[in-house]
């Protein structure tokens, strides 16, 4: 049975630093109550990009709790948009070779769900690597569960994680 921890986050804290996150000086209390925020969903210009961004927001109206499971961070109350299931280890080593790099890694899991984007939103890959960062503000997190989904930057750099890389690593 997995260990699951509740960790003691004050609603008046402030997520910033890691790269300028957060400039608009959103507290948490408000960010885990509409995760992607309005300046965000205002320049939300794909119908399906705005449907996954209008779900996650509406999927934590009454407040997203963070969770720590095994001691690592679970964002999947914060996926937007499609789950992609990642490969195993061993079908990883098929794709790139018996030693694998994390970037080797991130190549294939970030090519997995913009394919699946692009797929789902009708958008060329390209498009749709824009569509997580440039229109969304998101960035794929590679789940320590073995799925790859975007959540929103905010969360994914305030919260130090170390995912599905670490394991295929280790």
């Amino acid at each position: 049975m997995p260990k699951i921890e509740y960790p003691t986050i004050s609603d008046s804290d402030i997520p910033s630093g890691s790269g300028g996150i957060n400039r608009e000086g959103y507290t948490y209390g408000e960010l885990r109550r509409q995760p992607i925020i309005p300046e965000i969903m205002r320049g939300i210009t794909d119908p399906i990009v705005r449907r996954w961004a209008e779900e996650c927001n509406a999927r934590n109206r009454s407040g997203f709790i963070m969770r720590k499971v095994d001691d690592e961070y679970s964002f999947d109350g914060l996926h937007v948009g499609p789950k992609v299931k990642l490969p195993s280890k061993v079908e990883l080593i098929r794709l790139v070779g018996s030693n694998p790099t994390a970037e080797d890694i991130r190549n294939v899991s970030y090519t997995l769900l913009r394919e699946e984007i692009a797929r789902q939103t009708g958008m060329s890959v390209a498009k749709a690597a824009s569509a997580i960062g440039n229109m969304l503000d998101c960035v794929p997190h590679e789940d320590i569960s073995g799925y790859v989904y975007m959540v929103p930057n905010w969360a994914h750099r305030w919260f130090r994680h170390r995912g599905y890389v670490s394991a295929m690593l280790s």
